[in-house]
């Protein structure tokens, strides 16, 4: 509840300065300000470092932020499996991983090597767009609505009758704490 909260709050302050990002989420698992998820409706190559960037002076909240993962507006970014799969499909490391080293940081931040000074990683798991690839990207896959609705009718006699695949609960990023 208190994610949604924050998100309700920060999103239109952040739009002002950053007009792209559609939404972004602080996730509890990462003490709801080391990692941030955002994403953004990607015009132009660069716009996911430039997004990353930004967040991180918007606010001074987010000066804290060690690790921002930028992503297109079709993840759900409260998904953990969908922001998973943006990172493995769509990120080379050597192209869109980004460190900006010894930058003022939370003194209470203990993995940092020195006290008030800590590194910021960006990630870009967005779609390349020329010149950030020199190859044709790839269209996402799709499944045949026969085929599909064939497996549907014959999830019991798979055996996954108890598998449940609705949708995930915003409060819990993808996890049920029971």
């Amino acid at each position: 509840m208190m994610a949604i909260a924050l998100n309700r709050i920060y999103t239109p302050i952040l739009r002002q300065q950053v007009s792209e990002i559609v939404d972004f989420f602080l996730p509890m698992e990462a003490l709801s300000y080391k990692a941030a998820i955002i994403s953004i409706d990607k015009a132009y190559p660069g716009q996911a470092r430039r997004a990353a960037l930004a967040f991180w002076s918007a606010l001074p909240q987010f000066t804290y932020t060690k690790f921002v993962i930028v992503v297109d507006k079709d993840i759900n970014i409260r998904d953990p499996r969908q922001v998973v799969w943006a990172i493995s499909s769509k990120v080379d490391p050597t192209r869109d991983v980004f460190i900006l080293p010894n930058t003022p940081f939370d003194t209470l931040d203990f993995a940092s090597e020195k006290i008030g000074l800590g590194g910021r990683m960006g990630i870009d798991a967005t779609t390349k767009i020329p010149p950030e690839t020199d190859h044709e990207w790839g269209a996402p896959l799709e499944s045949d609505l026969d085929v599909a609705a064939m497996v549907d009718r014959r999830w019991a006699e798979y055996g996954l009758a108890d598998l449940q695949l609705g949708e995930v609960d915003p409060n819990l990023f993808g996890y049920d704490m029971k």
